[in-house]
């Protein structure tokens, strides 16, 4: 009998808790600070969040150029929320509370920057355990020319609901959520070279006398690069030749001559056009724009 009434009486006092609760201002705790001194959880009395983020695929699928535009990833964020026993009564007294989500970058590779547009959202709580209230924000992506072509760019992300108590922050009206979500990007490959002429871009070359010139071409990119060596043009006659292709590996310089014979006499300049096109070694489909380079040969007859 004494049993029975302990127990009558313990449904009561907690039913008058969530009654006083009412007349009381409710105290929002970030989840991480209060899960580990909850003394009536919000699983069993009040209610429970939950907390899940998406995003499109498309918007994640090309890979990120270094240095160039931000990339923008719209993130949506659905709150719902599980009733526990008193859970409808909570619903009830505070559905007009505003719910706190926060929203935060947790990590990304150091070459890597990543910003939200809007760390703090607000939302009300949905009035059914089958359905969710949606927000929104903005994740933007940046990589510097350090990020190395074609590797992995994780952005890991922390979701947090904001638990909510009430007097003395007793009672857990809302148990708060957090969760990781890890946006996924892959750096693109930046073909970019330039040219160096340790002796300049002119040369004498008497007649008939093979004559070379040195050239070095610096792989200013992020992935190792193949460069692909074109003579453009050149006078008619004369024999003049270079290597097909150059390896050239990241932040080095490559080294090739430039082979010139005049077949016939002449006095003054002649032109010679070469062309240097950056290829990725590892894709050889993907290749940036060409540069070109005049080399002028000239001969001075002596009497």
């Amino acid at each position: 009998m004494r049993e029975q009434l302990s127990r009558k009486y313990l449904v009561v006092g907690v039913a008058f808790l969530f009654v006083v609760a009412g007349f009381v201002t409710v105290q929002a705790i970030p989840f991480e600070e209060k899960k580990q001194s909850e003394t009536l959880s919000g699983d069993f009395f009040g209610m429970s969040s939950i907390v899940l983020v998406s995003w499109d695929a498309n918007q994640t699928e090309e890979p990120i150029m270094p240095r160039g535009l931000l990339r923008h990833v719209d993130l949506e964020i659905s709150f719902g929320v599980t009733f526990g026993v008193f859970g409808r009564l909570v619903y009830l007294l505070f559905r007009n509370q505003p719910v706190i989500i926060t929203v935060d970058v947790e990590d990304t590779p150091d070459w890597c920057i990543a910003t939200m547009s809007q760390k703090t959202l607000q939302c009300t709580i949905p009035s059914r355990e089958d359905s969710y209230v949606t927000v929104h924000t903005m994740c933007s992506v940046q990589v510097s020319d350090d990020a190395p072509a074609f590797a992995p760019c994780p952005i890991k992300i922390q979701t947090t609901v904001q638990s909510f108590y009430g007097p003395f922050g007793f009672i857990s009206l809302l148990r708060g959520a957090t969760r990781e979500d890890t946006v996924m990007f892959t750096v693109a490959y930046k073909p970019l070279i330039s040219s160096l002429f340790p002796e300049t871009t002119m040369i004498e070359a008497p007649p008939f006398i093979e004559v070379q010139l040195p050239i070095w071409i610096k792989n200013q990119g992020n992935g190792r690069t193949t460069v692909v060596n074109e003579i453009v043009d050149y006078p008619d006659g004369w024999m003049v030749s270079l290597p097909d292709q150059l390896v050239v590996e990241v932040g080095e310089y490559g080294k090739m001559n430039l082979s010139i014979i005049p077949t016939w006499f002449y006095v003054g300049e002649e032109f010679i056009t070469l062309s240097f096109t950056p290829h990725s070694s590892d894709d050889f489909s993907l290749y940036g724009e060409p540069i070109f380079v005049t080399i002028v040969a000239y001969f001075e007859f002596q009497k």
